[in-house]
């Protein structure tokens, strides 16, 4: 029908050609888009048409939205809520093809045609392998975690929350990157390994539990770490818009700090 090889294949393989990967980009869409359709057409049938379609990059890393979002369902029961990990680029890629109403992320950076709301701020803090000197005391400073290797999240990752963290590393002397992750679980991997100190803010830690690294407070003060919703700059529908209202109430109730 397209006139072009999607697969090459032989008596031992069967690869995908470029024009095939271009296609397959498409249908997944096509998919994602029926299915949401069904669901649509089933809620309208129930008298509703409440739908929420959340993007996230690591569900790890948002262990407070998990419990925003159960705490949302049993407030809005009839509301049809599902939760799709991806990266970042491809979540805003799908809101603007209205294949989700949201996404939560680290990174408020502007983008053509996207809204991003603030939802909550943290503090950033230190992971650190279990037995490490640092250990000892529940409040390090910055010049003791300058002096060890630092482990913390790639550019391309959306853990990383834009450029906080590295402006943060740059104020501290001497400081050395070790490595760069693109995922929670590979640096508290590292961590443990002893490859270096963890950089994280602290709600990504929520809900983490490892023996073998514990969290630690930095003593000074340390830029703050956003938590935001993006969506479509064309428009809240009801279900976010309740959503974000519910994040931040509970975020505030958390006490993590207020909001600007």
């Amino acid at each position: 029908m397209l006139g072009v090889r999607l697969f090459e294949r032989n008596t031992r393989s069967t690869r995908i050609t470029r024009a095939g990967a271009a296609l397959l980009d498409y249908a997944s869409r096509v998919i994602t888009l029926v299915e949401q359709a069904g669901s649509s057409a089933r809620s309208a049938a129930l008298g509703g048409s409440t739908q929420l379609r959340i993007g996230v990059s690591d569900c790890l890393a948002y262990c407070r939205m998990m419990e925003i979002l159960a705490r949302y369902r049993s407030i809005n029961f009839e509301a049809s809520v599902s939760l799709r990990e991806m990266p970042l680029h491809q979540q805003i890629s799908w809101i603007r093809d209205g294949l989700l109403d949201a996404s939560v992320s680290l990174d408020g950076s502007y983008r053509d045609g996207i809204c991003a709301q603030a939802i909550a701020r943290d503090a950033i803090c230190a992971v650190i392998p279990t037995g490490h000197p640092l250990t000892q005391a529940e409040v390090i400073s910055a010049t003791e975690l300058a002096s060890y290797p630092l482990i913390h999240f790639s550019a391309e990752s959306d853990l990383g929350a834009g450029s906080q963290i590295d402006n943060y590393v740059d104020t501290l002397r001497r400081s050395r990157i070790a490595f760069r992750s693109n995922s929670l679980g590979t640096m508290l991997t590292l961590v443990a390994l002893g490859h270096g100190i963890g950089l994280v803010g602290t709600a990504q830690m929520a809900g983490v539990k490892r023996r073998d690294v514990v969290i630690r407070t930095i003593s000074e003060a340390t830029p703050p770490i956003m938590t935001y919703v993006l969506h479509s700059a064309c428009g809240l529908s009801e279900p976010l818009e309740a959503f974000i209202e519910l994040a931040r109430e509970l975020s505030t109730a958390d006490s993590t700090a207020e909001l600007s």
